[in-house]
């Protein structure tokens, strides 16, 4: 019997290894409206925060603040233009794991502050899409991340599980903390973007090095720790 009957993934950093995108984006964006692009460093540690690209803007340029919901609107829409076409690619092991806990029955949803045409265009590149139940990028109509009603209003009520079945994976801190916020476990993916001293400090159920190891705790059969290994 799996542990899990539905497992939550984060996309950037968990499925996804997106952060030499996601600076590449960053930086042409900067660009295109002639402002001083960002080091790496400062988008990484934004990165570490888990929160969403207009977030992610506004701290990267505190001129955004206080800016024109339209002007922050263009800087998000044109970031989104480019990173549609730079090269993200998944993760090691990331493609056997989604195969592999569909085959066991497992629920896929990703739950991502990525917009979701974004995550599509990779799933379909990478022939993953079939696999993958349900999506909700920044763009759905849900609250974002760490709030929990999209797990709460979205996702809960579509299942007749009981809640201990159901699992998120993700790296940062704010996918910690919207698996507690939501009442169910999670599985820090320690390998991605997040903060380690703050993801630690939230105490996530299990914590995995690489991909491959969310697939004996999710299905629950350690006769296929082996399999999975690294």
């Amino acid at each position: 019997m799996n542990n899990y009957k539905v497992a939550v993934f984060d996309f950037d950093g968990t499925l996804c290894s997106s952060v030499a995108t996601i600076e590449i984006a960053v930086k042409k964006t900067f660009e295109h409206f002639k402002q001083q692009p960002p080091s790496n460093e400062a988008v990484d540690l934004v990165l570490s925060n888990g929160v969403n690209m207009v977030d992610s803007l506004k701290m990267l340029n505190p001129s955004l603040m206080s800016a024109d919901p339209k002007i922050l609107d263009a800087w998000l829409d044109q970031y989104n233009k480019i990173a549609e076409h730079e090269t993200c690619p998944m993760y090691a092991g990331a493609s056997k794991v989604i195969k592999s806990l569909h085959e066991s029955g497992i629920e896929i949803i990703i739950v991502s502050n990525n917009t979701t045409d974004n995550i599509i265009h990779i799933l379909k590149k990478n022939r993953l899409m079939k696999f993958v139940t349900t999506i909700f990028g920044s763009d759905s109509n849900a609250s974002l991340k760490p709030n929990p009603n999209i797990f709460l209003q979205n996702i809960y009520p579509e299942y007749s599980y009981p809640i201990s079945e159901f699992i998120m994976i993700g790296d940062t801190s704010t996918d910690i903390q919207f698996a507690q916020n939501s009442g169910i476990n999670c599985c820090w993916a320690q390998y991605g973007y997040g903060n380690a001293e703050n993801c630690l400090a939230l105490h996530p159920t299990y914590t995995i090095t690489n991909i491959l190891e969310a697939v004996p705790i999710i299905i629950g059969s350690k006769s296929k720790e082996d399999e999975f290994e690294a």
